[in-house]
């Protein structure tokens, strides 16, 4: 991958201020699990087990130890490409394209999102459209890391900065290569 100083220094910045952690796309939900991810991968190796630390120095931590362009290489892209097939990815970016939002349907049916009923207040159990579970990816499945959805009401809201950033900036860099 081929990256200016320019575009590493306007994607480091992407990277420190972004909301979720690392885009949202590691599987754990929350730092402990994630930061054991993260060192499970080979990377942070100096953070003791236990350690909790902020997620603004596990950030500077691996801007130091990989850059921004390692983290692209080797945390971003794997995770996007083992959670998503060539075909939503297309699909996604031509939605992008086109100025519209991918169609919730479309998510359920490629298990990208599972759609919640909350039975009631004594029994909080969660059923979901297509019976199991899929990969978790981010907050709660793959498509939150390209789209936010209102789970209330179960449409898709908006595209994340992720998705500006994936199609724009993230994505092209490694189609130069």
């Amino acid at each position: 991958m081929n990256i200016t100083k320019e575009q590493a220094g306007k994607l480091g910045k992407y990277f420190i201020n972004a909301d979720p952690f690392l885009w949202g796309v590691l599987r754990a939900k929350n730092k402990k699990g994630r930061l054991k991810e993260l060192k499970q991968m080979g990377f942070l190796a100096a953070y003791s087990e236990g350690s909790n630390p902020v997620y603004s120095k596990i950030n500077k931590d691996l801007l130091v130890e990989l850059g921004i362009a390692g983290i692209l290489e080797k945390i971003v892209m794997p995770r996007v490409h083992n959670s998503f097939s060539e075909e939503t990815l297309r699909y996604f970016r031509d939605c992008w394209e086109q100025g519209q939002n991918p169609d919730l349907n479309y998510l359920v049916k490629n298990k990208l999102y599972r759609r919640r009923t909350f039975i009631t207040l004594t029994t909080p159990e969660v059923y979901d459209s297509f019976g199991s579970h899929p990969p978790v990816a981010g907050y709660k499945d793959p498509a939150f890391i390209f789209v936010q959805i209102e789970t209330q009401h179960n449409f898709v809201e908006r595209w994340t900065v992720f998705a500006g950033l994936w199609f724009e900036e993230i994505e092209p860099l490694f189609e130069e290569s």
